[in-house]
């Protein structure tokens, strides 16, 4: 076999292994201004010179071991934060899981075109795969939209919560452009 395949090969393979063997229950997410993860039904959110602050599946708010009282109205935000964690961490994990099964796509069309002496094989096998990529890593960004706007809208409500503001629209900006940047089909 030539080297040059089976380099393509192990570069193939060995994202699809990293993203197999990554999954884990309990997800975390960083930015530059603190952390946020998932912890079974709560999310936990550490920022910088402040005790972690958590926001439960039920809407309850609590911040350095206390519960933080909350109106409904505010709850409800709370809820929808949870809510959008989630969707950030489900469409990681889908993004995740689309590109391996598109390095394995990959590698098997690999095997294709070898066999029949036709690359466009592997094109056609790539193009087909990184549709769903994109769809998934677009959905990402909308899921970090939302979860900064239920971020931003209860750190106005409840001032306890502000220092706890750790996506900033200049992030979900940057999701944006890494989406289209990074996912966008060669022309």
């Amino acid at each position: 076999m030539n080297r040059r395949i089976a380099l393509l090969i192990g570069a193939l393979l060995l994202p699809t292994l990293a993203a197999l063997s990554g999954c884990t229950e309990h997800i975390s997410t960083s930015s530059r201004h603190g952390t946020f993860a998932i912890e079974g039904t709560a999310v936990r959110i550490s920022a910088p010179g402040v005790a972690d602050a958590y926001v439960h599946a039920s809407g309850r708010l609590v911040i350095a071991r206390h519960t933080v009282a909350l109106s409904p109205a505010e709850q409800t935000v709370a809820q929808q934060y949870y809510l959008h964690a989630l969707g950030i961490s489900a469409a990681g994990v889908a993004a995740g899981q689309a590109g391996g099964r598109l390095g394995v796509d990959v590698v098997g069309s690999l095997f294709s075109a070898l066999w029949q002496d036709n690359s466009s094989v592997i094109k056609r096998t790539a193009h087909r795969g990184s549709a769903k990529v994109r769809a998934d890593v677009r959905s990402l960004c909308a899921q970090m939209a939302q979860l900064a706007a239920a971020q931003n809208a209860l750190a106005a409500d409840v001032a306890a919560f502000a220092p706890y503001r750790i996506v900033r629209r200049s992030d979900v900006a940057q999701c944006l452009r890494g989406a289209r940047r990074h996912t966008e089909p060669n022309r």
